[in-house]
């Protein structure tokens, strides 16, 4: 039986920690409660918004709307050949607690994702990435449930359109589908992807050692912690804004006025570090009553204790407005904003 609870504080169901509520709140762990929950009138009526760990979504006010909390579980064998294994994933799963299974049982290829927040069924809507991989690069196939047939359907890499931070999920299939379970193509051989920046530095420090996948994991975690705060010690959403990517002709203009900015170059275009950008205008460190943004990573927008989502948000615009002026780039959100 599907349980649908009211004015529910959804405080501890997203990392900003922000103190508001939803209308209707129901979490679903199994098909069946899927297949139950499109029957109701609170689904039929109302908006309604997908999470599993709530960690890439800022809440501006209260969702008058249903909340649907995804905790389908299991992490299940699905065969292998010479060089990789194949793994099905609840969407419910914690995405760091997987990360950790796999190198624990010799499984390549997604240890530099480690310390990520949130659910596994948020990685392909997300196309998650960090340190020099994506999630796609490992992802085999997508298995959600459709809310206009309540069909299972499956979508198999090639046809997820993944992007950066983007997919499918976030444009055709946005409030059409509930992704149920990600099946990851996992290595069977280890091949370091190590020649990210800020890895190589901290695995050059000591050079005696010769890196195995949980050496990596654990040099990516201690990275991480040292830029990005945990959530449970103060409210973020990881990073709040992408990386602009922008044409030759500009990047050589700003280049010009900027020699020292950094960039990585995809083909004919750069990508250029939104931290960068946002720590030129002086925002790092920056603190207006209970928000602000992170003094280690100008990426990181934080909650310091009783922050609304309005106030968040507008400090967002602030930056925006600001590194517009200063650059003439629009930085684009990573975060959902949920009106």
């Amino acid at each position: 039986m599907i349980n649908i609870l009211e004015n529910i504080s959804l405080k501890h169901y997203n990392t900003f920690g922000i103190d508001i509520k939803a209308r209707y709140f129901v979490k679903v762990r199994c098909i069946d409660d899927l297949t139950a929950l499109l029957q109701t009138k609170h689904f039929q009526e109302n908006r309604r918004i997908i999470i599993g760990g709530g960690s890439n979504l800022l809440f501006r006010h209260d969702f008058q709307g249903i909340i649907i909390l995804v905790e389908i579980k299991g992490v299940h064998y699905q065969g292998s050949t010479q060089s990789s294994t194949i793994l099905k994933v609840g969407a419910g799963e914690n995405w760091n607690e997987f990360v950790e299974l796999c190198v624990k049982n010799r499984l390549y290829g997604i240890e530099n994702l480690v310390y990520i927040p949130g659910k596994v069924g948020a990685a392909p809507v997300q196309n998650i990435g960090a340190y020099g991989v994506e999630q796609k690069d490992f992802l085999h196939k997508v298995e959600y449930f459709d809310i206009s047939t309540g069909k299972i359907v499956i979508l198999h890499q090639a046809e997820c359109k993944f992007d950066y931070r983007s997919s499918i999920f976030k444009n055709e299939l946005e409030d059409k589908a509930i992704i149920t379970n990600v099946y990851y193509e996992l290595s069977r051989e280890w091949k370091p992807n190590i020649n990210y920046k800020d890895i190589k530095q901290e695995l050059d420090k000591f050079t005696f050692v010769e890196p195995d996948a949980e050496y990596v994991m654990n040099t990516v975690k201690r990275v991480r912690k040292n830029k990005l705060p945990a959530p449970s010690d103060i409210g973020n959403a990881g990073s709040f804004f992408k990386n602009p990517v922008v044409d030759e002709q500009y990047f050589y203009t700003l280049k010009e006025k900027y020699p020292d900015i950094p960039y990585f170059q995809l083909d004919n275009q750069y990508k250029i570090p939104a931290a960068y950008l946002i720590e030129k205008c002086g925002w790092k460190g920056y603190r207006s009553g209970n928000c602000g943004v992170y003094d280690h990573h100008s990426l990181i927008l934080v909650n310091y204790g009783n922050a609304s989502g309005e106030e968040i948000f507008q400090l967002s615009e602030n930056i925006r407005q600001s590194v517009q002026d200063e650059f003439g780039i629009l930085l684009e959100r990573e975060v959902i904003v949920v009106e």
